[in-house]
């Protein structure tokens, strides 16, 4: 008789043991670190599950560290349209979601984690580079080294207003500050390289 695949019978934790086996092991071996097949392991299930009830690691990943949505989403619908206006689209993109009812505060709080804790730090680090970089690369049609720079500007003004709180972040709405922030991306973006 062969070992039975797939949900185990009548568990309903399932999904949930997933999370918290990958929540675990993200945070002591970091993201690089961390394989499918370790966390089926810890969690007790069929690695077949993972991809199941999360898509892939990214997908893991975002549900273990309590996202609110998967970065890529954001990426892609900052893509869409045309290349002159992308740095506008993706400061809009970026500060709508930072100020969104739903995904703002997770986001903050998530901020606030990887500021504090060091292995959430190390491990969203690792996620960033290996996961959203390349992506963000192939999907904005710009090189490696210019989606650093954008990323490091974006995160920048996310850690300014959102977690510091200064004023000079804090007085603009969003889309004053997107207004000012968009052709500072822009200029990045067109940069010969």
């Amino acid at each position: 008789m062969s070992p039975r695949t797939g949900r185990r019978g009548g568990d309903s934790r399932t999904r949930d043991d997933i999370r918290d086996a990958a929540r675990e092991l993200f945070a002591r071996h970091g993201f690089d670190g961390t394989s499918l097949r370790a966390i089926a392991g810890h969690a007790g299930v069929d690695v077949a599950l993972i991809p199941y009830y999360f898509t892939n690691k990214r997908g893991l990943f975002v549900a273990a560290m309590a996202l609110p949505l998967d970065p890529a989403e954001l990426v892609s619908a900052a893509a869409a349209g045309p290349r002159d206006q992308l740095g506008t689209r993706i400061a809009m993109t970026f500060l709508t979601t930072w100020e969104g009812e739903t995904t703002g505060p997770p986001l903050r709080a998530f901020l606030r984690s990887a500021v504090t804790d060091e292995a959430t730090a190390q491990s969203f680090g690792e996620f960033l580079s290996a996961e959203m970089l390349p992506v963000a690369a192939e999907q904005f049609g710009i090189g490696t080294d210019t989606v650093r720079a954008v990323g490091g500007l974006l995160f920048g003004i996310a850690t300014m207003r959102y977690l510091i709180g200064a004023p000079a972040f804090t007085a603009q709405s969003a889309d004053e500050l997107c207004a000012s922030v968009g052709p500072q991306l822009q200029a990045i973006i067109d940069q010969p390289h």
